[in-house]
């Protein structure tokens, strides 16, 4: 009996970590890492979307010792079709991001008009967690006139 309860133990022990394991998030990504994002429209007139910039953004200040890191960065430049409504960006993590989580943000342009698409309402993908190890906090000042 004390064997059957120690096997299934060890059974339960190893189907846990598994599950762990299978639930890990995704690794940090860093400054000067570059984000590589396949985009695919279809629909009316997805045949005539020219270019595609994108960017990503926490949402959310910088913490207080981050002050004057960017939350936000994109695209250097409009990216063309790879092959009719598909497209592949990349953007590279700016030396001055803030650490936090970042969604994805896709604006699609064509001759005729502009389309914006945010990650939730419109596609979903995970957001990306950027680990920034700089830091910065203000110094404090005085200031005194002087005759």
């Amino acid at each position: 009996m004390a064997t059957r309860v120690l096997k299934f133990l060890i059974v339960g022990l190893l189907i846990s970590a598994l599950v762990q394991a299978q639930e890990a998030a995704p690794l940090a990504r860093h400054p000067g890492d570059v984000i590589k994002y396949e985009i695919k429209f279809d629909g009316p007139n997805a045949e005539k979307l020219k270019t595609v910039q994108a960017s990503m953004s926490t949402g959310q200040e910088p913490s207080k010792d981050q002050v004057g890191f960017s939350n936000n960065f994109g695209t250097e430049h409009p990216f063309q079709p790879i092959s009719p409504k598909t497209f592949v960006i990349e953007m590279t993590i700016p030396s001055n991001a803030a650490t936090g989580d970042y969604r994805l943000y896709v604006s699609a342009i064509a001759d005729e008009g502009r389309a914006n698409y945010r990650n939730g309402p419109d596609f979903n993908v995970p957001p990306i967690h950027v680990e920034n190890p700089k830091t910065f906090t203000p110094p404090g000042i005085a200031v005194k006139p002087l005759p």
